[in-house]
């Protein structure tokens, strides 16, 4: 009877048991796992960074657009497409205006309502001046900057519109009068006022950023 004998190199050679393979994938599947799990939260990450991001620049771009139209306020007479004199002049109602530039769809009021100096026209290439009739609007949680092309006679369906942020819950806008604020001022065409507000409080619920709140000064605050 033969018997095979290995060399003495290769007596130590010998094969993965199954236990050692099995152990092996299951090291393998757990590393892919917290690997592909580790990527995905990166990923959402940077998402959710990039929507603040976003976000935080429109909110930027409105609190600037407020300081800008309420520090250059006119108070002047402004007339609608029928040659009617409009009611106010400078105006604003956390639940809404009434009127025909105020007047919107469903769903849709317009929280303020004022006429500015200072608008851009470069070159005078437009047949305008440097007036503008300015309307913030709060339309399906989207709060809408809305220019009428003219401030006398324009066509509301003529203006440019701007959203400055959306999903926006719980909007409120009051008007400090002396030391006390009120949720709606209006001023008449015609009427002597005493003063404009000395500031302007905006409060609202944004997505991912909650209650927010912006307090803007008028050019009376400096008088």
């Amino acid at each position: 009877m033969s018997v095979l004998v290995l060399p003495a190199d290769r007596q130590g050679e010998a094969g993965f048991s199954l236990t050692e393979v099995l152990v092996s994938v299951f090291i393998f599947a757990v590393i892919g796992t917290i690997s592909v799990g580790l990527m995905s939260t990166s990923l959402n990450a940077r998402e959710q960074n990039s929507d603040v991001l976003v976000q935080t620049g429109q909110i930027d771009l409105m609190r600037t657009l407020l300081r800008e139209d309420l520090g250059q306020v006119v108070l002047r007479p402004v007339r609608t497409r029928e040659g009617r004199r409009e009611t106010f002049i400078f105006a604003g109602d956390a639940d809404g205006l009434a009127g025909p530039f105020a007047a919107g769809g469903d769903g849709e009021r317009v929280l303020l309502s004022l006429t500015r100096r200072g608008r851009a026209n470069p070159g005078l290439l437009r047949p305008r001046s440097s007036l503008a009739r300015v309307d913030y609007v709060l339309r399906e949680g989207e709060l809408v900057r809305r220019v009428l092309p003219y401030p006398d006679g324009a066509n509301p369906a003529e203006a440019s519109q701007t959203v400055l942020a959306a999903g926006l819950a719980d909007v409120e806008l009051e008007f400090l009068i002396g030391a006390a604020w009120t949720r709606r001022i209006g001023y008449r065409s015609g009427a002597v006022e005493s003063a404009l507000p000395r500031a302007v409080r905006l409060r609202y619920v944004a997505p991912r950023l909650g209650d927010m709140e912006h307090v803007v000064l008028t050019s009376e605050a400096g008088g």
